[in-house]
């Protein structure tokens, strides 16, 4: 719970600071020295920080620095788009030149499904991906040209969408994709049931083995007491 905190800790910070100073190069500074200390915490507490935290940090000391340094907002405003573009790439790159489906990769062994439903599932987020940083181009750079906002206006609302909106968006297009696939390939959910039933069955089977050990004990003791008599 505490790790989930400190992870959206420097998003929160960052829209708390444009919001009460409208200033988006101090919300810059706000969310780097956030991101940096969330960084710290969690190798101190946990001692071992994961891939995408520490490549989401990077991103941030990336495009927030120069933002700083040149006094540029428009700088921070690629972040999502190029973060994105990333990800469809890593995905792309994955799937299509290595042969290897990078979700299949993460969760192949808790959820064992048929490589055709990854090939999907890894093609669809790389669309998906696509597109999110396709829209927070519009979103941060060409909201007050297409329907004729201020720019004071539509840096508020890039602001908002970067906090908030992309991640509602990425939520709601993961249960969007599972529900579709599993109305299309029942298999899906018959894989993640069967996988929970695995797991309920193991304590029944503990409890089986260590009865039929119980019960053998028992019956070589009866077997000695009886020669002993």
């Amino acid at each position: 719970m505490l790790a989930k905190i400190l992870d959206f800790t420097p998003a929160l910070a960052f829209f708390i600071t444009y919001r009460l100073s409208s200033d988006l190069i101090l919300a810059t500074g706000v969310i780097i020295g956030c991101c940096l200390i969330s960084f710290i915490l969690q190798y101190v507490l946990y001692h071992k920080l994961s891939r995408l935290q520490i490549f989401l940090t990077a991103a941030v000391l990336l495009f927030g620095v120069p933002t700083i340094l040149l006094n540029d907002p428009l700088i921070i405003k690629w972040k999502v788009t190029v973060v994105n573009l990333i990800f469809a790439a890593t995905i792309f790159v994955f799937q299509h030149v290595i042969h290897r489906n990078p979700f299949s990769y993460l969760f192949g062994k808790e959820v064992p499904l048929p490589e055709h439903i990854w090939l999907k599932l890894g093609t669809s987020f790389m669309c998906y991906f696509v597109f999110a940083a396709g829209l927070n181009v519009i979103i941060a750079f060409y909201l007050p040209t297409l329907f004729g906002i201020d720019p004071k206006s539509a840096e508020s609302l890039w602001v908002d969408y970067k906090t908030f909106g992309n991640a509602i968006l990425n939520f709601l297009f993961s249960i969007a994709v599972i529900f579709i696939l599993m109305r299309r390939y029942p298999e899906v959910l018959t894989a993640f049931t069967k996988d929970d039933d695995a797991s309920k069955a193991q304590p029944a089977d503990a409890v089986a083995e260590s009865s039929a050990v119980a019960q053998s004990n028992a019956d070589s003791k009866a077997d000695l007491d009886s020669k002993a008599k």
